[in-house]
């Protein structure tokens, strides 16, 4: 798990557009409206807007999805399939 600031700021570093899913109803996720292809900016001005937000940048096939918590300020890195979260991912300690 990361703090969700400094996960925001590492993702702002890789200036890459990412896809960002919105949970939505029965445990999945959606994109997020405009085809789920947001910026930084974007993602920072709508994470008061929803408490749980899955986001992957899109140049980075290495970097796995990871699961906003914004009510904790949290970003868990996680398996998404087919719009769930399937696991989620234990990160090494730094």
């Amino acid at each position: 798990m990361k703090n969700i600031t400094a996960f925001i700021e590492q993702l702002d570093r890789l200036q890459s557009p990412i896809v960002c899913w919105v949970f939505s109803e029965n445990d999945c996720y959606k994109e997020i409206d405009g085809g789920g292809i947001i910026s930084v900016s974007k993602l920072k001005s709508i994470l008061d807007a929803h408490l749980h937000l899955v986001v992957q940048p899109i140049e980075h096939d290495a970097f796995t999805p990871h699961l906003l918590l914004p009510e904790v300020s949290m970003a868990v890195p996680v398996n998404f399939i087919n719009g769930k979260v399937s696991s989620m991912i234990e990160s090494e300690a730094a």
